[in-house]
């Protein structure tokens, strides 16, 4: 009904074998080809079920969803849907960047938003700064997008120690859900997505 609500007719596979994973909160990795609607199947219901569970005024000064992505892969398009949708079930996303303006992060430290975009080398930057550690105590999801582009690299290495630290810093459970395209080795790159202790639930279109 949401992703009909949203525009969209009926749901492709990934769509269809994601949404009750996500909704149960089940870290998992999407294994679909460009075009089939990975970013929908992953934000839509994370979205959903934030703006279902809490109220606004527990959700403010608090972030709850951080989207990583190396930058270049969202494009304006992606953007703009991500945007949508969050706006949607009355939640605000900021973008923070290597190229972020001071002005911009401040307001993000200042008055920081339920869903927040960012970098793998951005996110380590975040991770030094009290405030933004105060604001990620209440952190929920973590969507990572590109994930073949990440996980034999360096950015990926830092990506990984990062998601660790804010698995210390958040005082509540964080279910993260990675996306990419066609892979040959999805246990391995399932373990990149959730850490080699914890399970995860590998969806393919």
């Amino acid at each position: 009904e949401k992703l009909k609500k949203q525009g969209f007719q009926t749901a492709t596979l990934i769509q269809t074998k994601s949404l009750p994973v996500i909704a149960r909160r089940i870290n998992c990795l999407l294994v679909a080809p460009t075009g089939s609607g990975k970013t929908e199947a992953a934000v839509i219901p994370v979205f959903s079920v934030l703006s279902s569970t809490t109220t606004l005024e527990s959700r403010k000064g608090k972030i709850r969803v951080i989207y990583v992505t190396p930058l270049r892969a969202l494009n304006n398009d992606v953007l703009r849907r991500i945007v949508k949708y969050a706006e949607y079930d009355g939640l605000r996303v900021e973008i923070r960047h290597g190229d972020t303006n001071t002005k911009t992060r401040k307001r993000i430290a200042d008055d920081p938003p339920e869903i927040l975009i960012t970098t793998p080398e951005s996110l380590g930057a975040i991770l030094t700064s009290q405030k933004m550690l105060f604001a990620l105590q209440d952190l929920e999801w973590v969507i990572i997008d590109e994930v073949h582009e990440l996980v034999s690299s360096e950015r990926g290495a830092h990506l990984s120690l990062s998601l660790e630290r804010l698995h210390s810093v958040s005082l509540k459970a964080i279910t993260r859900i990675g996306l990419s395209a066609t892979l040959s080795s999805l246990a391995e790159t399932s373990k990149f997505v959730v850490g080699p202790e914890r399970k995860c639930a590998i969806l393919v279109d």
